[in-house]
């Protein structure tokens, strides 16, 4: 494939992607030191109880991670996951200007929410509302998995 390796589609239906080696923080933090510029969408994927899986091809030039690791051979792309927990809901909104909703859970209680707009190029746009912390997750296109320069935080 020309965006995703075979592995990816397998762990993401599995739910083997290396969660555990995962950064919890905010994207406030995240978006504080990297950009998602020139980023493409591979998707986004609702989770049963309360989650979702935003996995991006991400230019390493945008993520500074060229410098970083010059030992290594270059990569042309990354894959940055972000998991979304205690999602509430998530709108999205597709390139035919069709609407489609996914409501993850019913809820009249108070919550600390934090609500994430994205839009594509394309007019996709995808909007949640979901609890403080995600997980990062940055992989190479072989699966080894990369540190993120991002504090860790726990809201």
């Amino acid at each position: 494939m020309d965006h995703y390796p075979e592995w990816l589609g397998h762990d993401l239906v599995a739910g083997s992607l290396p969660w555990e080696q995962a950064l919890s923080s905010s994207l406030a933090g995240f978006l504080g030191r990297f950009t998602l510029r020139d980023s493409h969408w591979i998707g986004l994927y609702h989770q049963p109880v309360h989650g979702a899986t935003l996995l991006l091809r991400w230019d390493p030039r945008e993520a500074e991670i060229e410098q970083r690791f010059s030992d290594s051979p270059p990569v042309e792309w990354l894959l940055l996951a972000v998991r979304f927990d205690g999602l509430e809901r998530m709108d999205l909104k597709l390139r035919e200007r069709r609407i489609a909703t996914a409501v993850s859970g019913a809820t009249s209680r108070a919550a600390d929410v934090h609500r994430t707009h994205l839009e594509d190029r394309r007019g996709g746009v995808a909007t949640m509302l979901h609890a403080p912390n995600v997980r990062l997750l940055c992989l190479t296109p072989d699966r080894a998995p990369l540190t993120l320069a991002v504090p860790a935080e726990t809201l």
